[in-house]
């Protein structure tokens, strides 16, 4: 069988995948995020295979692209990094930052120039 590129995804599965990943953190929905995307607050790169979704954040002393999600097919879905990195460039930014929710993504980002750098930990606030 020839090798042959993978067909990609139709645009409501992306989404339906970017809600997916949405769910996990519960902080915005995918209404939320078109919103954001309109008004400028985050960025969305994309191709048939899936799409990143990114917001700079400003500190007093640094600029960072935080990665917010990336939904779509594995590997292909990752072609759209270099997009990514050039936009983090002329947004001026020191860095790019991604959490992930499923701990597998970290084995997969090294494979793209990606380094550890710290834990996330939740606590649930209730009763206060």
């Amino acid at each position: 069988m020839l090798d042959q590129e993978r067909p990609g995804l139709p645009p409501d599965e992306i989404i339906r995948r970017i809600e997916k990943a949405l769910e996990i953190d519960s902080t915005h929905s995918w209404e939320d995020v078109r919103e954001m995307l309109v008004d400028g607050r985050c960025q969305i790169f994309w191709n048939e295979h899936g799409a990143w979704i990114t917001e700079v954040l400003v500190s007093p002393r640094k600029r960072v692209l935080n990665v917010w999600i990336v939904a779509g097919e594995l590997p292909e879905v990752m072609d759209l990094q270099k997009d990514v990195e050039r936009h983090a460039l002329t947004q001026t930014c020191d860095e790019m930052i991604v959490k992930g929710a499923r701990f597998g993504w970290k084995n997969v980002a090294k494979e793209y120039g990606w380094e550890e750098h710290a834990v996330v930990l939740r606590h649930p606030v209730s009763g206060v």
